[in-house]
Order: structure tokens, then C-alpha cells, then sequence
């Protein structure tokens, strides 16, 4: 059986939070939500210490959960 996989999406946006951009987060993959949340805050400071003191770091644990052909895309 396979698993549900939980990872770990970061993003980095100006004050305004108008023009924000992807993060690469490490590429650590958890089969447990609570083990992501664990992980999230030294993500989010890794990234904090690389980039202005003004930008404005947020993320969320997503399961990564295949699409099936026939439902259509949102994101």
C-alpha cells in the first residue's frame, strides 16, 4: 500500500504581500503531519536568515495527494 505523503511548502513575499515566490524547503518528505509542523519553524527560519529582514516568510504541511484525470486542477 502506499502512503500519504506530507510535505512542506514555503513561500516568501514582499510587506505588501502582493508579489510573493515559491521556497525551495528541503526536500524531506513526512508520512505524518505532526513530524512536518515539527519540522516547519527551523524551515521557516533557514529561509529567514537568507532574505531581507522586510520579507514576510509563510508555509503550510500539504498532503501531496496524486489528481486523478478526472478532477479538474484548482491550484
Amino acid at each position: 500500500m502506499t502512503a500519504v505523503l506530507v510535505a512542506l511548502h514555503l513561500v516568501a513575499c514582499q510587506p505588501d504581500l502582493l508579489i510573493c515566490q515559491d521556497l525551495a524547503a528541503s526536500k524531506e518528505q513526512w508520512q505524518d503531519m505532526r513530524d512536518c509542523e515539527a519540522a516547519r519553524e527551523t524551515e521557516m527560519q533557514l529561509a529567514k536568515d537568507t532574505l531581507p529582514e522586510e520579507a514576510v516568510v509563510m508555509s503550510r504541511c500539504r498532503y501531496m495527494i496524486g489528481r486523478d484525470q478526472r478532477s479538474l486542477q484548482i491550484f
